[in-house]
């Protein structure tokens, strides 16, 4: 059995969930290394535009949710930008 936890991008302002052209304001693509939960997005990242992860308020309480499921699989919790 797999369990795949949903990507950072979920919970971000910038994140366009139903546009065919871009993934997010930040990048066409979403570069695997932020898909796959190995960066948050919180500090720049090449080809960003300078867009950075900025969570939607209203998924706040699930954001740290996760972060709780991250930790019980041994993976560094997602940051919140200061």
């Amino acid at each position: 059995m797999s369990c795949m936890l949903p990507p950072v991008c979920v919970f971000c302002q910038h994140f366009l969930e139903n546009n065919l052209d871009r993934e997010c304001q930040a990048f066409e693509e979403i570069p695997n290394a932020i898909m796959d939960g190995k960066c948050d997005h919180v500090e720049p990242y090449p080809g960003d535009g300078g867009y950075r992860f900025q969570l939607i308020p209203a998924e706040r309480n699930t954001f740290l949710e996760l972060n709780d499921i991250r930790r019980e699989f041994n993976l560094p919790a997602f940051r919140l930008p200061d």
